[in-house]
């Protein structure tokens, strides 16, 4: 508690800096809600006047986060990500926050790498650049040359920023809290919650052994992909304050003119930066979460090299197949299976009222009636999915929210290389193949193996939970008997039991399975699959008489 209170009040002078601020910029409302006026000096409750429309919160929320520094501008730019909790206009008002600031002394960059090193640059690098070739809120990088003579580039952590983003961090949190219990309205957004992912997500982005780990991984996912590269990175320059990388030339990927110096086709780079990114998402399970122009760059031969791994999402098998459970869902035209989909996928929410929920789950499904996934508009259909999930105050997982802003970053990139890119259209094998791993036979299989593993293990652990339950009934006034004669024999009817179950799990796995294989693979494939499903039909037909 004491120390508590020491940390309030050397962070006093921050506390009115942010409150300050927010009263400039128009949000006296907000400030006099949490009862925190009284923090601020009478000379610093002065409005902005006519600079700013006073219509215009948006604009004015943009403003604090640039006048708060980089802390404020992350929590703005993870905000614009989240049309779940803003309209928008604040969503699109906040993306345009950019992360360049004024670089810091060169003599600063090399005192952290001579710490960082143990010696001074020069006695380990050729050359380095003293003018950085980009500087943001966290870091910025500098060209150097190895004595090997490779080109690397080094992101430099900038020097005191951990301490000032974990005071405003704190600060933060506390300021949640205090929403939460005083702002009413903001209670079913989970500010605090908000809070606590924020604080994770910045950490990991400013330790810099997080993202060597996240190119390293990449690199080997994309090994022997030709359209792809992954920038190596530097083991023995590396540390949790400096990244030593592959230094990338190329042009952006939104510089049309570079494109036509280089002779590369603008629609094919859309179709294979769309094509990389779903193999992130829908194969890998692990994708960048922004791929922004700036981050994107063009290789001569249209390859494309990812930069930035500070932010990456990760989605696991079975939420993978989810998200396809709900695009086919929509396509079906089965309200079940996207509520189904979606409260797999955890979005959900603390009041709801199901019929209600239902009722719009249907009329959005509805308006897709007419479309398939190589004609959708999936910017458009995220968006309305959007709405649909602010309207019912339903939470979306952090990794789900990214996922939507790749998708809708990267349709964007593809639309401004090409006016006729379709992300539906590549998106569609995608989905294809993850039905048919559901549904392949061998996946149906060891599924059912573990089914009948589970099963069999129940039967085991029941003689020990019958006999606790008939300990329990002694303590109390009942007089229970319990006769075990013949358990053995029980326990042989419920292993066959599970057995059989465990068969007919399979023969119906085979059977769908194979219908789907008929369909889009080979033939043989599918008449194989029927007939063990014949030949196990049969047996599991004269097991049932049998027994």
């Amino acid at each position: 508690m004491i120390r508590e209170t020491v940390n309030h009040l050397r962070d006093l002078p921050r506390y009115r800096q942010i409150l300050a601020s927010l009263m400039r910029y128009g949000y006296q409302d907000v400030v006099s809600a949490l009862h925190l006026e009284g923090l601020v000096r009478p000379l610093e409750r002065v409005a902005l006047g006519d600079e700013i429309p006073p219509h215009d919160r948006a604009r004015r929320l943009r403003l604090i986060c640039e006048d708060l520094g980089p802390t404020f501008v992350k929590l703005g730019q993870l905000l614009s990500s989240r049309p779940d909790l803003l309209p928008e206009a604040y969503t699109s008002e906040l993306a345009a926050l950019r992360d360049d600031v004024r670089p810091f002394a060169f003599e600063e960059a090399k005192a952290i790498l001579t710490e960082e090193f143990g010696r001074p640059p020069s006695e380990l690098l050729r050359s380095i650049d003293p003018v950085p070739v980009a500087s943001a809120s966290i870091s910025q990088v500098h060209r150097a040359t190895l004595r090997d003579g490779r080109v690397i580039a080094l992101k430099i952590r900038r020097p005191g920023i951990d301490k000032v983003v974990q005071a405003d961090l704190d600060i933060l949190k506390n300021l949640a809290q205090l929403a939460e219990r005083r702002l009413a309205f903001l209670a079913p957004y989970a500010p605090t919650a908000l809070a606590r992912e924020f604080e994770r997500s910045l950490k990991r982005e400013l330790d810099f052994a997080v993202e060597r780990r996240t190119m390293e991984r990449c690199q080997a996912q994309f090994a022997s992909e030709p359209t792809a590269h992954i920038p190596y990175v530097v083991p023995e320059y590396s540390t949790s304050r400096v990244l030593a990388m592959e230094y990338i030339g190329g042009v952006s990927v939104n510089d049309l003119a570079g494109l036509k110096r280089m002779r590369v086709n603008p629609a094919k780079v859309a179709v294979r930066g769309a094509r990389i990114l779903l193999t992130q998402i829908f194969d890998l399970g692990f994708f960048h979460a922004d791929p922004h122009p700036g981050n994107l760059r063009v290789l001569p031969g249209g390859v494309i090299a990812p930069l930035d791994y500070g932010m990456f999402g990760q989605l696991d098998a079975r939420n993978r197949e989810r998200i396809a459970d709900l695009l086919t869902g929509l396509m079906a035209q089965d309200t079940d299976r996207v509520l189904r989909a979606m409260d797999a996928l955890e979005i959900r929410g603390e009041q709801v009222d199901p019929r209600a929920l239902r009722r719009d789950a249907a009329e959005l499904v509805a308006s897709y009636s007419e479309l398939t996934l190589d004609t959708i508009d999936l910017g458009k259909l995220l968006g309305e999915l959007i709405s649909f999930i602010r309207t019912h105050h339903l939470h979306i997982p952090p990794d789900l929210v990214l996922l939507i802003r790749s998708m809708v970053t990267i349709e964007g990139v593809g639309r401004a290389l090409d006016p006729h890119f379709d992300i539906g259209a590549e998106l569609h094998p995608f989905i294809r193949r993850l039905t048919l791993r559901r549904y392949h036979p061998w996946r149906v299989l060891t599924q059912s193996a573990r089914t009948a593993e589970d099963l069999q293990r129940i039967a085991t652990l029941l003689p020990d939970v019958l006999s606790q339950s008939l300990m329990s009934i002694k303590r109390g006034t009942l007089t229970v008997h319990f006769d075990l004669h013949n358990f053995d024999s029980l326990v042989k009817q419920l292993t066959r039991a599970s057995n059989t179950l465990a068969a007919g799990i399979v023969l119906a796995g085979l059977i769908v399975g194979s219908s789907l294989v008929l369909r889009v693979g080979p033939a043989s494939l599918a008449y194989t699959g029927f007939g063990i499903a014949a030949a196990l039909g049969l047996h599991l037909i004269w097991n049932t008489f049998r027994g």
